[in-house]
This record gives structure tokens, C-alpha cells and sequence, in this order.
């Protein structure tokens, strides 16, 4: 007889596959992104694994070794952090999903199959950049047995670190359930973990060198251990992969037993949905400061969207992919590629102007779906309603991404005053025309019912996000391309790059207005059946 934990975690990963198989977008980004990364790390698009394999060939052997391992151990670190982010939230937000099943078999098999689930996820999503890298360095150094170890091995870390991090999760979310965290206090934890995320990614090197003198740098030595001359040790592989193995099962017990408090408790003692609170003040601190800059509708306006963001932090989802490209690029284009370390400065604007522009304003008949009626039916204006939400994010954001350019761009050392300036141009002129290109893209995208962050938000289609992205990377070009030919070694002319930074802001101006006139002329014509 099959054992029920085999047939849940079967059955999950059939689920997992079928729910990835009939959506195109799922589908997409489990190609996408595996496929992005991997072209990255293999080398087949700047310095890569093949380049280390070329070098190991050529008689680099201990530093080549020494980057392997350090690369190794901050991976293991990197997944970790993964693994427990994707567990604490995973293993809430997909209870449902387990149960039917817990009401047809035992706790232990449905806490496997979501193991199962979490690490086949991981794994399917990750673990492919690991393979190009491994195939592409033993092709570099002309060892193919080099690729058994490195590719067996690294499959082994990820179905570890998947295993070992689920009871971490369940962990996390009893304490959450237990101590009663309001919404925004959970979204501060994860956004905490995805900034030490961060902080290990662009520390990684520091991060192996402080891990070498521990057991975990055997790891290491598993995934070298059949590449010929690496210095691996046999005994310590086979530490690790017992070590590993043993650790694999004492995480499992624990799941089971966490699981059991996380699904059957109740121990929260508030969920924030007894929350009271009267109707909002006619005036406010808030709303007669604005109100001495700005018409008071106008004002009432951009107050509300604040308090509505500060009560639902999750409609600043659409802020997350703009941060995850900013950073990815300034890890490939400065960290690890040819430019110099000027060039953070203008992808902070870029970045931060895409996240700003993406936070408040992207799709504002969806994210106003539930209080579009009252909007409609109480004489606002459509001038009034577009004006509010470019100021919501206007003015925080320009003082913000302003600032953050021109101390990025003193920090990164860039002597030239002219170049400075228009650093502070360039962010200025993002910083406005994000929120209004944002409006006119979302208002051809009316409130879908995706239901991803819950039935209290809406959120817009993705290829909503997509538009608006291209067109203000296109907004951007002339600006950051001489800014990112001043940052490299042949630097340009600080001249040429004030022109460029011209034309954007040129460019930016009309594109903000034409984009302001359009989002009015659309909120306007929307009426009430």
C-alpha cells in the first residue's frame, strides 16, 4: 500500500504542475526566469562560469576554488533566506489547499506534500541557473566529469535547503498567529527579509569568507569533488552529505509538528479584522498642510490614498518587480559587469521612479474598484481625481529618489559638478513622469478579479505593469545612456551628458502631459450603468 505521504505529495506536485501547465503567465515565468539567470551565470552573456572554467583550465586553480566555494556557501545562505521567506507565507496563505486533504488522511502526509510542494517549486524555479553554470564551467575547463558533482551536488543543496526551511517557516508563522502582528507589521517582516536578501546577495563574497571555517564550506567540497585538481575531500563531501542527510529528516519531524500547531491553533489574538475606527476627519494636520498647496478635494484626495495604502501595505505590490530589476541590474552592470560605480546612481532613478510610479497610481479604477461608485457619484472631478494620485506620489517620492541620486552619485565618487546636477535632473524628471504615465496606462485596465493579494485588493493585469515599464525605460534612454557612458572607463564628456539629460526631461515634460490629459479624459468618460 502506498504510503499517504507519497500519495499527498503526489498529488500536490500535480497540482503545483497542472496550475503552472494552464496559465500562460505561470508558465512564462517559470521559463523566464530560470532562462534570464542562466544565461547571466553560464557566461553566455558577459563573464560568467565558463570564463572560471577557462581560467581553471589555464592554471588559476586556487582562486578559481576559492570563488567556487565562497559562491557555494552564499548560495546556501541565499536559499536559506529563500526558502524560509517562501515557507512563512506559503504554508498560510495555500492552507486551504490542504484542506481536503487534511480531512482525508493524517497531519504528517499533508505537512510532506507541502514540503514536497515548497522545494519542487524552489527547485523548478532556481535550480536551472545552477545547472547552466555547472555544464558551462566543465565545458570551460574541458573536464566533463567535472559537471557530475557540480550538478548532482547543487540539486542536493536545493532539496535541502527547501527540506530544512519549511519548519523555519512554520516556525515564523506560528509566533506571527501567536502574537496577534497586524497586516503591516507582517508586511515590515518580509520586506526586512527580502532586504537582508539583498544584503547577502551584494555581500556574498564577505558572507563565504566568514562561512569557510565552518562545516558548511564541505558543501564545497561535494560539488567539487569529481572536478579533477579542485582539492576536494572525499571524507568531507561525505560528512556533508550525511550531516545533510540527517538534518533533512530532523526537519521533517519538526514540520509535522509545527504544522499541527499552525493549522489546528488559534492562537491569534488579533487579526486586524476588528479593527475600528470612525469615519475620517473633515480636517486633518495632514490634509491643512496639503490643502495650503493644493485645492482641498485635491488634498482630501491624496490624504485618502494614503491612509487606504497604510491600512492595505499590499497594494504596493506592483513596487517589488521594479526594486527586483533595479537591483539585479546594478548587481550585473556594476558589481559583476563593465561599469563603474557611478552608474548606481542613475538606476536608482530609473528604479525608484518605476517602484514610486507603480505604488499608488498603476490601474486607479482597480485600486479605487470598491470606492469607485462614491468617487463617481460625489463631483469629483476626473482633473481632480488624476491630480491626487500623482501628487500621493510626487511628493514623497521626488525629495526621495532626488536625494538618494545625488548622495548615491556623491558617494560613488563623481567629481564633476555638472554631472551631479544633472543626476538630480534625471531623477526629478522621472520622479514626475512616473505616476502620470502609470495613470495613463491603468486606466485602460479596468479592476480584474484575480483575487493574488486577497479580495480586499484589486489589482491590474500584469501587461499593465509591462507597458508602463517599457514606456518609461524609453522615457529614460537618452538620459541613461550618456550617464552609463559616463560611468565607464572611456568616459564621456560631462556636455553630452547634460544633453542627454535634457532630453529626457524634455521628453519627460511631454510625455507627462500628454499621459495627464489622457488619464482625465478616460477617468471622465467612465460612468455609472
Amino acid at each position: 500500500m502506498t504510503d499517504p505521504a507519497v500519495v499527498v505529495a503526489r498529488t500536490a506536485l500535480r497540482q503545483t504542475y497542472r496550475k503552472v501547465r494552464e496559465s500562460t503567465r505561470m508558465t512564462a515565468f517559470f521559463l523566464l526566469i530560470p532562462a534570464f539567470f542562466g544565461l547571466q551565470v553560464s557566461g553566455l552573456v558577459g563573464p560568467g562560469a565558463y570564463d572560471l572554467g577557462r581560467r581553471f583550465a589555464a592554471g588559476e586553480v586556487a582562486p578559481v576554488v576559492t570563488r567556487l566555494r565562497g559562491a557555494v556557501l552564499a548560495g546556501l545562505v541565499l536559499l536559506a533566506l529563500m526558502g524560509v521567506l517562501g515557507a512563512a507565507g506559503g504554508n498560510s496563505e495555500f492552507k486551504d489547499r490542504y484542506v481536503a486533504f487534511l480531512t482525508a488522511t493524517d497531519t504528517r502526509a499533508v505537512a510532506v506534500g507541502s514540503v514536497a510542494r515548497q522545494t519542487a517549486v524552489w527547485t523548478a524555479l532556481f535550480w536551472p541557473v545552477a545547472l547552466a553554470g555547472a555544464v558551462a564551467f566543465s565545458l570551460g575547463a574541458g573536464e566533463p566529469v567535472a559537471a557530475v558533482s557540480l550538478v548532482a551536488g547543487s540539486l542536493w543543496l536545493f532539496v535541502v535547503a527547501g527540506v530544512v526551511t519549511a519548519p523555519v517557516g512554520f516556525a515564523a508563522r506560528w509566533v506571527l498567529d501567536g502574537y496577534g502582528l497586524s497586516n503591516n507589521a507582517r508586511f515590515g517582516l518580509g520586506v526586512g527579509m527580502l532586504g537582508l536578501f539583498y544584503l547577502v546577495l551584494f555581500t556574498r563574497e564577505a558572507v563565504g569568507a566568514a562561512l569557510a571555517p565552518t562545516p558548511l564550506s564541505w558543501a564545497g567540497d561535494l560539488l567539487l569533488v569529481t572536478v579533477p585538481g579542485a582539492g576536494a575531500s572525499l571524507a568531507r563531501a561525505g560528512g556533508f552529505l550525511l550531516g545533510s542527510l540527517g538534518l533533512l529528516f530532523a526537519s521533517l519531524a519538526a514540520t509535522v509538528r509545527l504544522a499541527e500547531a499552525v493549522w489546528y491553533g488559534d492562537r491569534a489574538l488579533d487579526d486586524g479584522d476588528d479593527e475600528t475606527e470612525g469615519p475620517p476627519a473633515l480636517t486633518t494636520p495632514v490634509r491643512d498642510v496639503l490643502a495650503s498647496v493644493v485645492p482641498r478635494p485635491t488634498a482630501a484626495l491624496v490624504e485618502t490614498t494614503w491612509r487606504r495604502t497604510k491600512r492595505t501595505p499590499k497594494t504596493l505590490w506592483y513596487v517589488y518587480p521594479a526594486v527586483f530589476v533595479g537591483l539585479v541590474t546594478a548587481e550585473q552592470l556594476v558589481y559583476s559587469g563593465p561599469f563603474g560605480a557611478a552608474m548606481y546612481a542613475p538606476l536608482v532613478a530609473v528604479t525608484g521612479a518605476l517602484a514610486a510610479g507603480s505604488g499608488f497610481t498603476l490601474n486607479p479604477l482597480g485600486t479605487e474598484g470598491d470606492a469607485l461608485p462614491g468617487l463617481l457619484t460625489a463631483g469629483v472631478s476626473g482633473a481632480t481625481f488624476v491630480r491626487a494620485k500623482a501628487y500621493a506620489v510626487v511628493l514623497p517620492a521626488m525629495p526621495l529618489l532626488a536625494g538618494a541620486a545625488l548622495g548615491t552619485a556623491i558617494g560613488a565618487g563623481v567629481r564633476s559638478p555638472l554631472v551631479v546636477a544633472a543626476v538630480g535632473v534625471f531623477a526629478v524628471a522621472l520622479a514626475v513622469a512616473a505616476p502620470l504615465c502609470s495613470l495613463a496606462v491603468g486606466v485602460h485596465y479596468p479592476p480584474g478579479d484575480e483575487g493574488l493579494l486577497g479580495e480586499d485588493v484589486q489589482i491590474p493585469n500584469k501587461s499593465a505593469s509591462a507597458a508602463y515599464t517599457l514606456g518609461m525605460i524609453l522615457v529614460a534612454a537618452p538620459g541613461l545612456g550618456t550617464l552609463g557612458a559616463y560611468a565607464r572607463p572611456a568616459a564621456v564628456d560631462p556636455a553630452v551628458v547634460a544633453a542627454g539629460v535634457c532630453a529626457t526631461a524634455v521628453l519627460a515634460a511631454a510625455v507627462s502631459w500628454r499621459a495627464y490629459r489622457h488619464a482625465v479624459a478616460k477617468v471622465d468618460a467612465y460612468s455609472m450603468e
